[in-house]
Formats: C-alpha cells, structure tokens, sequence
C-alpha cells in the first residue's frame, strides 16, 4: 500500500501540464515548491485525510471532491504573509559565527542542554565533535508563530543557551530586506509558471491511483503552491540560503531527519553549497510516517544516517546512500534493564507518555483515568507530556502527577507503562516495562512494535486499564533492543563518518 501511494505521489509530480511536469513547474533556481509542499510531506500529523487516503486505495474507489480556499481569501491571507514577513525584515540581528560543524535542529521552549553540552536531539555527539578538536555550532528554527518571527520566549532561551564555544543562531537572525526581497522574486516567478488545481483536474489519468486521490490532494496543493505555506516555503529557502553564505566556514551540516518541508528548503539550499550534509533520521520510523519516504524518493540524500536495522530496511529500497550509525537519543536503553517493580497493590507506579498530538492525548487520558476510577483502581500515575503540548488540559485526580523529569528517569521507577496521542512505546518497552498503546482512531497501527504479552493495543481505555492491571506483575523479560537500535557509548559508528568529512 504504501508504495501505491508514493507511486501515485510521483504520478502528480510527473504529470504533464503543457509540455512540462508539475514538478518542473514548481521549482527554480532558489525554491521549490513541490518538495516543499504538504502534498509531498504526506504528514499524517498535520494531515486529517491521511488515512481516509490510504483507505480510497484499499477499496479502489474515488474520493468526493471537495472545494479549494476561495481566490479573495487566499490572495488577502498571501499578502499579510508578505507583508508581516517584510516588517519582521526590518529589525537589527546578532552577528552570525561560523563553526566548522554545524547541528541543525528545532528550538521548543522546553529545550535542553547537558552538563558537557549534549544536545536534546544529537545526544552526546557535540562533545564528540569538540573533543576531537572541531568547533561546533547550532542553527535553530522555531515551530510556533511565523516563520519569520520566533517567539519572545524561544528568543531569550536562544541567548541563554549560546556561548563562546558554542553559538546557538536562529534562522530568523537572517532575514533581512535583502533575503525578503529574494525570497518575494523567486515566488512571484514560480506563481507565473505553477500549475492551477483545474489544469491538473483535467490532466490526471482517469481510473489510476492517483485519479483516486488527487481530490483529496486538491486543496493541500492549492494551499502549498499559492497559499500561506508557498510564503513560508520560499522565506524558509531565502534564510537557509544567506545561513549557508554567512557560515561559509563549516564544513559538515548535520541535521535531525524526519523528512518535513522545511527540511527540503534546507535541502535544496545545501546542495548548492561546498559543505557536505549528512541527515539523520533520529527518531525511529513509524508505520504509515510517510515522510521520511516521500523526501527520500524525491531527494535520495548522498547519505543518510539511520540508527538501526529497522530504520534501514524501511529505506533500503529508496536508493539513498544509507549509512549505519549508533542511536544518539537512545544511548540509555543500552544499559542493563532496571530491575521493574512487579506490584499487585496500589503502590505500583504506571507512568503514562504523551504524544505530539496535543487533543488526542488529553482526549485519551481523560478516558483512561475515567476507567481507573470506574474499575476503583488508583495506583501512583506520574505523566511525562509532550513537549510541544504543554501541560495536560484535563482535570488530574489525587493519584496522579505531572513530571519533567528525563523520560529515562521515570521509566525507572515505572511498573507498566501507557502511550496517548500516539506516542511511541520504544523507551519504554525496550526498557523491559510492559507497555500499552490505544487504537488509532484510524485503525492503522502506528507503532513498530508487535502485539505480545509485554506490548498491547487496547481499544479503548477500559481494556487499557484492565491489561496493565495484569501487567503490573508480570515477570521481567528481555525486550529486543539490538533489533531497533545500534548502540555504543563509544560511537565508532558515527567517528568513521565523520572522519571521513572532517580531515585536517
């Protein structure tokens, strides 16, 4: 199924609108709106007909077409982009410093920095660097607010964070009138030559995959290629392109890989450059995540990093240069499993994990603690939530607290463990705790992980409860780590990389 639906992607991009592909039409020397576009990231994050795609191919019917933002709305929307964006141009920035190995990452507001300078997203890879004797800095784009502009908050932990050693920069501290004026050319030239919904209406196949889909996909391309997100993707582009000027110094760009548009934007630009891009896929990829392989297919990286077998034969047959190195975010579960509080009363701890779906993991733990209290159960339940949502929005009974502790502290002391908003169960159940995930509201399963009696998929929050009640005793096993990640505290994996880029 999925390489129907990346087949049937590849279809639009190719589609032929007098005498030249979608894809050719959307793309010039600075932008490229294609790449860049939710179509391509295909994100079932940020996309709710992701699955009812998928299921339009199963059942080879065709979706209802629906209708795209009106021409007004969309235009006036467009134009405050531009034009807030031109405001936030005008505005004095810190000078840039270059370091000979630049980290590419995001900036949440819950960011942090280890003793010796690890990196939330690299782990222990910055001191790596520095202590083989290369400099090392930050760049950093925010996820909140506009693109052009990063929150006050992340704006002050930005400066609390940089250091003479070790600069952090935000991408924002490179617009300038210049780079807006660039980036406003290279849109207004694509406009001109971009493809509108109707012509492809008219050109997609009859009875294809793609003919299935496109109606679906009718709005999402409207929006990417004339709407608010074109305005980001070629403001994004002009930035990255004046980072990369003004950090002409360093010689490796290493990024967190997940396969989002604002990475093809950085993409596009560092292909352009001297320096040598390595991304790395530092979150375990997920069944139904198509992002990682829609970037793939359309931009096979000359290398990629993976952290696993998993990871790698997931991508193997994407012709990308696949490169094999530890896992840096997940060194812990290389220690020996701690020894798991098996208890039969109320004293046992279930430490419940929110996903980066903010609604449904506050939908999903209020269902949860509503069964705990329907089945009389009250065992000390500590929440680690997601960063980018905050703080659960739902009422907490007696029993229950809200942690910001590392996750890898609190799996500790965790009897069995609970996943909401789709969060992931690898930290957990490869620490040996007995985990449990709730059905997608879809019924695609989004975990890696396969059903046994140390991993469930309950459907609702009263079975949920009901299993971790069984669980909660249950005998310590051995989960399988050396099956999803490659571990060395020494690194050797990612020492041979970069010895290979970073020669004296």
């Amino acid at each position: 199924m999925i390489h129907r639906y990346l087949s049937a992607l590849d279809d639009l991009g190719s589609t032929q609108v007098d005498g030249r592909s979608v894809r050719s039409r959307l793309r010039n020397d600075h932008d490229d709106l294609w790449f860049a576009s939710s179509v391509r990231e295909s994100s079932l994050w940020t996309d709710d007909r992701f699955f009812e795609r998928l299921t339009l191919l199963i059942e080879n019917r065709p979706a209802v077409v629906t209708s795209t933002t009106r021409g007004v709305v969309r235009r006036l929307r467009v134009t405050a982009a531009w034009g807030r964006a031109l405001m936030h141009a005008v505005r004095w920035r810190p000078a840039a410093v270059s370091r000979k190995v630049v980290f590419v990452e995001y900036l949440p507001p819950t960011y942090a920095v280890g003793q010796r300078g690890e990196s939330q997203y690299f782990g222990s890879l910055p001191v790596e660097i520095r202590r083989l004797g290369h400099s090392v800095g930050f760049l950093h784009i925010h996820s909140e607010g506009a693109v052009t502009k990063a929150p006050r908050a992340i704006r002050r932990l930005r400066r609390r964070l940089t250091s003479n050693e070790i600069p952090h920069v935000l991408l924002t501290d490179y617009l300038t009138l210049g780079v807006w004026w660039k980036a406003w050319c290279s849109w207004r030239a694509i406009q001109r030559h971009a493809p509108s919904v109707v012509q492809i209406d008219t050109a997609v196949t009859p009875d294809t995959d793609l003919s299935r889909i496109w109606p679906t996909w009718r709005a999402m391309y409207d929006e990417s290629v004339r709407g608010t997100h074109s305005v980001r993707t070629s403001l994004l582009s002009a930035m990255f392109c004046e980072a990369l000027r003004a950090n002409s110094e360093a010689l490796l760009w290493l990024s967190a890989f997940e396969g989002q548009s604002w990475e093809a934007c950085f993409a596009r630009t560092v292909e352009k450059s001297s320096s040598t891009w390595i991304p790395y896929l530092h979150t375990m990829l997920r069944p139904w995540d198509l992002r990682a392989r829609t970037f793939v297919k359309e931009f096979p990286p000359h290398q990629l990093a993976v952290h696993g077998q998993h990871d790698h034969s997931e991508l193997e047959g994407l012709q990308s240069s696949l490169v094999l190195v530890e896992a840096l975010r997940y060194g812990h579960l290389g220690a020996t499993s701690p020894k798991r509080s098996t208890l039969h009363s109320d004293d046992a701890k279930w430490l419940v994990v929110g996903g980066a779906e903010c609604e449904r993991s506050n939908r999903e733990l209020q269902a949860v603690l509503a069964a705990m209290q329907s089945q009389h159960v009250a065992p000390h339940v500590v929440i680690k939530w997601h960063p980018q949502c905050g703080k659960p929005t739902v009422a907490l009974p007696n029993n229950a607290r809200v942690s910001n502790e590392p996750l890898a502290a609190l799996i500790s002391d965790a009897s069995v463990a609970l996943m909401v908003g789709s969060a992931a169960p690898l930290d957990t159940y490869l620490r040996g705790v007995p985990s449990c995930s709730l059905r997608t509201p879809s019924g695609f399963s989004m975990t890696p992980v396969e059903e046994s009696e140390h991993f469930h998929t309950a459907p609702d929050g009263s079975d949920a409860v009901s299993w971790m009640l069984t669980a909660q005793s249950a005998p310590q096993f051995t989960p399988p780590v050396e099956r999803y990640f490659s571990l060395d505290a020494a690194l050797p994996r990612w020492r041979a990389l970069l010895a290979g880029v970073l020669r004296d």
